[in-house]
């Protein structure tokens, strides 16, 4: 296989392979989680409500994208921790418990990366712009 050539593992290709899996799976359970009320199911008539065609599709979209927000996750967590594990289906099965947990969490899990990147770009930028203006000074001398 192309990848075993790549001195990858059994074990790492099925990190590959299983985190994102994981991940898409933990992001349908934060799905249905936010869709549903988790008090207990419908009670009557009135809690049924049927969403417009237009509603759907939007809805469709949503969970297509969360989906994929969960397995771009899964193949993070995944290549994070290939060829650093214990060759064991103990330590993979944990690693995808993992993903699911962080498919689940995904959205939070962006929003705190993008957070923590615009920070340091930043402050590499305020950085750059203290040293552009320390040279001019020096150079206007």
């Amino acid at each position: 296989m192309i990848l075993e050539s790549l001195g990858l593992t059994s074990y790492d290709i099925a990190l590959l392979v299983g985190c994102p899996i994981g991940a898409v799976i933990g992001s349908l359970a934060q799905a249905i989680v936010k869709s549903i009320d988790l008090e207990g199911p419908p009670t009557n008539e009135d809690d049924m409500k049927i969403a417009s065609k237009e509603l759907q599709e939007l809805r469709g979209t949503w969970l297509y994208l969360r989906m994929v927000l969960g397995g771009i996750l899964g193949i993070v967590l995944g290549l994070y921790f290939i060829g650093s594990i214990q060759p064991s289906a103990a330590t993979v099965a944990k690693i995808i418990a993992l993903s699911i947990i962080a498919g689940y969490a995904a959205p939070k899990v962006w929003e705190a990366q993008e957070r923590i990147v615009e920070a340091k770009l930043k402050k590499i930028a305020d950085r750059e712009e203290a040293n552009d203006s320390a040279a001019e000074r020096e150079n206007s001398i």
